[in-house]
């Protein structure tokens, strides 16, 4: 895990309609005084789950090449070295004043644009996070006075895309852009615009659902396993999943084999890519996770428990009443076992 380049620029205004202020580095900034948490800080950047996961492409075309992959096959070889990391950095620089300043974009603020190209796990990424600067305080090493400063807001990333090189120069995976854009419309417009990157909006959703469809259909057709010992693989799926999103670590479907599915984790991997639509890194919706655990309580010598996805379909739930429109045939006949045995001590 380290940083092989790293250059900050600026474009940004302080308030809304004044006009942008642009300020570009002539050199790179030294990786020399990069500490070994601040160098952590700006790679896990890019590590949470809950941002977006595409590829470049123009108006859902991704045979269209936008601007800034252009620059990047201009000053990147095949080798993942850039031929001049400071020019580039600063066309892409300029590149971003334009997209804001032709879209009349004035409440966009812009600010420190923070480009980076750094190895993590064998794979060299290119990232470029717009990050802000907040309030605070600092003391004076000579006078000990308390002094306000302004700090480079490192634990918040507003706005930013980070591009495996790896995968996008090897044409290893469709998937090989990590972004994030907020939560407006009109921002999340222009930075896609800017990057010329394009999403599945269902992707995490889709895949999430379907990671847990292959385990099933895995555990139930080839292995021949029961219903309930399917579910049980699908938990411990679900506990890998928790553990890796703590850590920060991406979510890897060969792990994820090795996890459920030990002494078949190969042929499980074949099945899930082939048959289900699974990519090696995974997107994960954590509603849709929910579904991987079942619907349980007890109380008052009663203990039910069934799968999330049956309820309002087999499982209705109205004004306080649960009804149960399909049961299990073992469950059936211990019914009818026990109706039949008090039947019998009826006519005694």
């Amino acid at each position: 895990m380290s940083i092989k380049h790293v250059i900050i620029h600026v474009v940004k205004r302080d308030k809304d309609g004044e006009k942008l202020e642009k300020q570009l580095r002539d050199t790179e900034n030294s990786t020399a005084g990069l500490t070994e948490k601040l160098t952590e800080d700006l790679i896990t950047l890019f590590s949470s789950t809950s941002l977006n996961i595409g590829e470049f492409g123009v108006d859902g075309d991704n045979t269209a090449i936008p601007v800034f992959e252009q620059k990047l096959d201009k000053y990147y070889d095949q080798a993942f070295t850039c031929s001049d990391f400071v020019q580039m950095t600063q066309d892409l620089t300029n590149r971003y004043e334009t997209v804001l300043l032709s879209n009349s974009l004035s409440s966009v603020k812009g600010g420190y644009l923070v480009f980076y190209h750094y190895e993590y796990r064998n794979e060299d990424w290119l990232a470029i996070a717009v990050l802000q600067r907040s309030e605070g305080v600092d003391i004076d090493t000579e006078k000990l006075d308390v002094i306000s400063t302004q700090i480079l807001e490192l634990e918040k990333l507003h706005l930013g895309a980070s591009v495996n090189l790896t995968k996008w120069k090897q044409g290893l995976s469709h998937r090989y852009i990590k972004f994030k854009t907020g939560r407006s419309s009109v921002i999340r417009d222009y930075f896609e615009k800017f990057i010329g990157c394009q999403r599945d909006k269902l992707a995490a959703v889709k895949e999430t659902k379907n990671l847990r469809k292959a385990i099933v259909e895995y555990a139930t057709q080839e292995l021949k396993l029961t219903t309930d010992q399917a579910q049980q693989k699908v938990a411990t799926a679900l506990s890998f999943i928790k553990e890796q999103t703590k850590e920060k670590n991406n979510i890897l479907l060969t792990e994820i084999a090795k996890a459920v599915f030990p002494t078949a984790s190969d042929d499980f991997l074949a099945t899930a890519q082939l048959e289900h639509d699974l990519s090696e890194e995974l997107a994960i919706d954590p509603t849709e996770l929910r579904h991987y655990e079942k619907i349980s309580g007890k109380g008052n010598g009663v203990t039910i428990t069934f799968e999330r996805d049956k309820l309002d379909k087999t499982v209705i739930y109205k004004d306080g009443i649960l009804s149960f429109h399909e049961i299990p045939d073992s469950l059936k006949d211990e019914i009818l076992e026990e109706y039949e045995i008090r039947a019998k001590a009826d006519t005694k």
